[in-house]
């Protein structure tokens, strides 16, 4: 989805602001958690606390309808519908009398004797007790092992229903009832505020909002290494290949005859290979660099058979890789001289030594 200038400047100050603060987040997404008796967004604590959570809720809307942010299932809840509450818990209630005096009663068998009833027949003290043959089973977490070695003290669990204490009915399902642990009210489930909670990632949409804003921050790393290794470094440079187009590279090195180009990928995206493989076939460089900074890992192996070395961006070693990249350059150019400086000395004026 492209976004023209006129719609960009749409975005709002406080829009601006929470891609910002995206865009410095490592993961560049933001999920919900549940904090207190609100759900706060990862990274957006600071300017949740300063907007509130509805206002929140609109700009992450807002920048999903305009393209910057792609929004994913990720969680559900309930909140109370009189104070926007969180923090809420349920409980049941008897279908017939309304009461909240509501048991959940388990359905035994005793599969040595045959008899089937309820647990709290079998209950006497700590222990069960079959009603019908006096057998003692122990404790219910014992009488229910399927492993048990004496096969007279099993019992199987063979259903569950409700009964009202009040009123005395008996029914399969009961009523659900929410209460709200902050303002106390109480409401059904026809009455809560259910919604759903969305993650929320970056999309590169963003870079038409913030030109070279992810570039620019890898870059700076990029620069300064290889610099160090003396070489001129110049940003965002064009240059005139041998087809006479000229090439925009975002990092152009020189040292001497040596020709370092390098293109960054802030979304790992195929394309951007693609895309540097054309300039790479106007150029007599080495090496053509590629930073990926998503990490896509079929990157680098797509740009192997065409000698275009990809680095992963998110890996902490890239830096470390780029300079043992820069020092085998510099020998092979070591090589080379001591070779040409030979064939000098011999007076050679053919190509081989």
């Amino acid at each position: 989805m492209s976004k023209t200038s006129r719609e960009i400047t749409k975005l709002s100050p406080n829009e601006e602001r929470l891609l910002n603060i995206l865009i410095d987040k490592e993961e560049r997404e933001t999920k919900p958690k549940r904090v207190g008796n609100d759900v706060v967004y990862e990274g957006l604590e600071e300017l949740t606390k300063e907007i509130g959570n509805r206002e929140l809720k609109k700009l992450l809307k807002s920048l999903t309808s305009k393209g910057f942010l792609s929004e994913k299932n990720f969680d559900s809840a309930i909140f109370c519908p009189h104070c926007d509450s969180i923090e809420t818990y349920s409980r049941y209630i008897c279908p017939q009398c309304q009461s909240l005096n509501v048991q959940k009663v388990q359905l035994l068998e005793h599969p040595f004797c045959g008899y089937i009833g309820n647990r709290r027949e079998f209950e006497e003290d700590t222990d069960l007790v079959c009603p019908k043959c006096k057998t003692v089973l122990g404790d219910f977490i014992q009488a229910q092992s399927k492993t048990h070695t004496d096969k007279s003290k099993v019992i199987r669990v063979i259903g569950s229903s409700f009964a009202c204490d009040k009123c005395g009915s008996k029914f399969e399902k009961p009523q659900t009832s929410h209460t709200c642990k902050r303002c106390g009210a109480t409401f059904t489930y026809k009455e809560a505020n259910y919604e759903k909670l969305p993650s929320y990632e970056l999309t590169e949409n963003v870079e038409s909002l913030i030109p070279n804003r992810f570039v620019m921050d890898a870059l700076r790393g990029v620069e300064k290494l290889i610099t160090e290794k003396g070489y001129e470094v110049e940003l965002n440079a064009k240059l005139r290949g041998k087809s006479g187009v000229e090439q925009t590279f975002n990092l152009v090195a020189k040292k001497d005859k040596n020709l370092l180009l390098l293109d960054v990928s802030a979304w790992g995206s195929q394309n951007d290979l693609i895309s540097l493989l054309g300039k790479k076939m106007d150029f007599d460089s080495k090496p053509i660099i590629l930073l990926d900074l998503a990490g896509n890992p079929n990157l680098a192996s797509l740009g192997k058979p065409y000698n275009i070395l990809v680095l992963d961006g998110k890996s902490e070693k890239h830096l470390e890789i780029l300079a043992g990249v820069l020092d085998d350059v510099e020998r092979t150019r070591d090589t080379t001289l001591r070779w040409m400086l030979a064939r000098e000395k011999k007076g050679s004026k053919t190509d081989s030594f």
